[in-house]
């Protein structure tokens, strides 16, 4: 298993830890990118698409403005030192107004 593959399933444990507070549970999408859905109650109220740093693709842009386009939320994951590389790429795109962007971040600290 890739090292993008464990990464992925640890951001999704912890947002999974995160929205289970909030009464909101995460599926997986069997059609990826994106890669979670987020259900309320039995709906489906938007979607999450983990990027690492060498996803963003024009594929995965256009199944975006395809999702978006029919009136879905969504919240793009992607590393901290990309965020305004994918911000760029938004504007450029017309979606910025549209997705939600999240940052994550590993930090190994050593004694």
């Amino acid at each position: 298993m890739s090292t993008e593959k464990y990464l992925k399933e640890l951001l999704i444990q912890q947002l999974k830890q995160r929205l289970g507070r909030i009464q909101q549970e995460l599926e997986p999408v069997t059609e990826t990118p994106p890669d979670l859905k987020i259900i309320s109650y039995g709906m489906v109220i938007g979607y999450i698409d983990i990027i690492t740093e060498k996803e963003i693709s024009a594929d995965r842009i256009a199944k975006w403005k395809e999702l978006l386009s029919k009136g879905n939320k969504m919240i793009i994951i992607v590393p901290k030192e990309e965020k305004l590389k994918i911000t760029e790429t938004l504007w450029k795109e017309g979606l910025a107004e549209k997705v939600s962007i999240g940052i994550y971040e590993i930090n190994l600290f050593l004694p």
